[in-house]
């Protein structure tokens, strides 16, 4: 089963990573990227991904601004087996996300509310079932991870003071989303779906160190129960740790990055234990500046643990370029991956699937 997406929202980010834009100074961010991964063995199944995001941020005043997020998708799976291949497609817009934050006074009290506005498609065919399922996955961690749900309600408030050398910053956010009808069968019976509530809490600490930064961060997130037309599951509460550093480190700058995501124990639709997972995150990048590119090579190591499963691997080696021109950031990236997955319905522990994949993104940044 897919796991419900986590998405990152600052409620509650470090003083020192706190905005404070002027009126008009907008920012938008543009970002094409296509991936794609194919799992080997006696059956392969091939997931590929084209996400074209676009995100706006733009300041009303300095203590108000409004950001606006959408993305058009294109995916695609090829299931083969037996000599037959099965393809499943699916594309279109996302979902839009309007938030509004409001900063008050000089103590970095952060109000924000945001809505998900049903812009995109909440409702797939069985034919559409694997595209739009598999791209939700976790540990892929592809750049579009639904295609559109229902409309739904966020609210939060966060707050970021200096301790000492550190910034500290604590938050907390609920969100409500209406029922939508995520399948259609074509033959009349619909499935009416209603997520439950999400309730997030967040702390996090950062302070300079050399030329760069430490962050750590922690967020907490437990759900009400779902119901998939009458049959009521719960996938359990997650837990997010996550690490940041960056220097200056020879004539370059290193960053390490790192984050785990802990699911609880939850139960499925027809009542039965549905074991916990774990999935834990490492990257490392060394930019390399010139006068106006800088060039990075990166690598990356993922795991994924599940209860009564092997253990899942993926290695990336990838290599990204940051092209400065007055106010636009051009930054094009790439990356290899290789691994293996465990392999779906495999009789013991060890058994697992080897599975490849590559990426390319175009990050354009304009401010």
């Amino acid at each position: 089963m897919t796991l419900r997406r986590v998405l990152p929202l600052a409620l509650a980010c470090p003083a020192g990573l706190m905005f404070a834009q002027s009126p008009g100074d907008v920012a938008v961010r543009l970002a094409p990227q296509f991936y794609q991964y194919t799992i080997d063995g006696p059956s392969r199944t091939r997931i590929s991904e084209l996400a074209v995001p676009l995100y706006a941020l733009v300041p009303i005043t300095r203590s108000f601004s409004i950001d606006v997020g959408s993305a058009y998708t294109q995916a695609r799976v090829d299931q083969t087996s037996g000599g037959t291949t099965a393809t499943s497609t699916i594309s279109g817009f996302t979902d839009t996300q309007v938030r509004a934050n409001y900063v008050v006074g000089n103590d970095f009290i952060v109000l924000t509310g945001g809505v998900n506005l049903p812009s995109g498609e909440s409702t797939v065919s069985p034919e559409q079932l694997a595209a739009a399922s598999l791209i939700g996955s976790d540990f892929l961690a592809l750049p579009v991870s639904n295609m559109g749900t229902g409309f739904g309600g966020t609210a939060g408030m966060a707050i970021a003071r200096p301790v000492g050398a550190w910034n500290l910053g604590v938050g907390a956010s609920v969100r409500r989303s209406a029922a939508y009808n995520p399948i259609d069968d074509g033959g009349g019976q619909v499935l009416h779906y209603q997520p439950g509530n999400e309730y997030r809490a967040r702390l996090g600490i950062d302070r300079g160190v050399g030329t760069g930064r430490l962050t750590l961060g922690f967020t907490y997130s437990t759900f009400g129960d779902d119901n998939l037309a009458g049959s009521v599951y719960n996938t359990g509460d997650r837990y997010i740790a996550q690490f940041g550093f960056d220097n200056t480190v020879g004539a370059g700058r290193l960053a390490v990055d790192a984050w785990n995501l802990f699911r609880a124990n939850g139960t499925l639709a027809d009542g039965s234990f549905y074991g916990h997972e774990n999935i834990g995150n490492i990257a490392l990048a060394y930019g390399i500046p010139t006068r106006r590119v800088t060039i990075e090579p990166t690598i990356e190591g993922r795991t994924w643990t599940q209860e009564n499963a092997s253990a899942s691997v993926l290695a990336t080696a990838g290599l990204r370029a940051d092209i400065r021109a007055g106010a636009v950031t051009i930054s094009p990236s790439g990356g290899y991956s290789t691994g293996h997955i465990a392999s779906p319905g495999g009789a013991g522990l060890d058994e697992t699937a080897p599975m490849r994949g590559f990426h390319a993104i175009l990050a354009i940044r304009l401010r």
